[in-house]
C-alpha cells in the first residue's frame, strides 16, 4: 500500500510554508507585516514541520524534515530579501 492509499493521506500531506504562515498573517505579504507577526509566522511554520513529521511517523511513514526545513528557509530568505528591497 502506498502513502496515497492511506486513509489519513490528507492529514499526512505537507503544508507549504506560505500556507502555514498565512494562518498568522492572513492574506498580507510576509514582507509587509510587523516583525512580531513575521516571527510568529516562522514559528508556526516550524511547529507545522515538527507536527507533520510526528504524524507521519505515527503511521509508519518516512518524512524528509530536512527538505521541508530547507523549503521554509528558502521562503523566509526570499521574504527577507523582499523586505530589504522595500
Amino acid at each position: 500500500m502506498g502513502i496515497k492509499d492511506h486513509i489519513f493521506y490528507e492529514r499526512l500531506r505537507s503544508v507549504p510554508a506560505k500556507e502555514a504562515a498565512s494562518w498568522i498573517i492572513g492574506d498580507a505579504q510576509i514582507q509587509d507585516v510587523t516583525a512580531t507577526l513575521r516571527k510568529q509566522a516562522f514559528r508556526r511554520v516550524g511547529k507545522n514541520i515538527i507536527a507533520h513529521r510526528k504524524e507521519r511517523q505515527k503511521y509508519g511513514y518516512t518524512y524528509d524534515s530536512a527538505g521541508d526545513i530547507a523549503k521554509a528557509m528558502e521562503w523566509a530568505f526570499k521574504a527577507g530579501q523582499k523586505t530589504r528591497k522595500s
